[in-house]
């Protein structure tokens, strides 16, 4: 007991040097975490839209095969014109497909999560020719939980685009 209370002695015991480490320092490691908790959320987002891309592009093909019964079925009656003028005049037959969509896309992933929100989902369809193409398009809205509340981080734009030939 007598050598630890040397002068100096409990000085060392509490104020090592040696442990110390500079403010530099502190800030490099926070610079560190703060960049690999970027690359994550990065990453995790690139991969949610990725299989959200996927999820789509497997109802495209649903849709795509839809529009082909309903064209080859008004071309072998020969009103190809009419199922055109209701493609592009009938709200109630696009929002029809369009739910088709949000629907078939709702049951292969959640659209709404924790982490994100899959909004404005829209689908337009262009007739050029023989060809009939559909772009399907939606936001993304991320969101970062801190502080017990979900904040918005970032909105990523979605954009599909398919087509089929009504030419037989």
């Amino acid at each position: 007991m007598k050598k630890c209370m040397k002068k100096g002695t409990a000085r060392n015991l509490l104020g090592n040097d040696r442990g110390d480490i500079s403010i530099f320092t502190c800030f490099f490691v926070v610079g560190i975490v703060m960049l690999v908790s970027f690359l994550l959320l990065y990453a995790s987002i690139r991969i949610t839209c990725i299989n959200i891309r996927n999820g789509a592009k497997m109802e495209l093909n649903n849709l795509s095969a839809s529009i082909y019964a309903d064209t080859y079925r008004s071309q072998r009656e020969t009103n190809f014109s009419e199922y055109l003028n209701t493609l592009y005049s009938s709200s109630d037959y696009t929002a029809m497909l369009e739910d088709m969509v949000t629907d078939g896309l709702a049951n292969k992933i959640p659209l709404s999560t924790d982490d994100y929100r899959v909004r404005d989902i829209h689908l337009a369809f262009h007739v050029t020719g023989d060809r009939v193409e559909y772009v399907f398009t939606c936001n993304v809205e991320f969101y970062v939980y801190m502080f017990g509340h979900s904040y918005p981080a970032i909105t990523r734009r979605v954009e599909l685009t398919g087509y089929h030939n009504t030419k037989f």
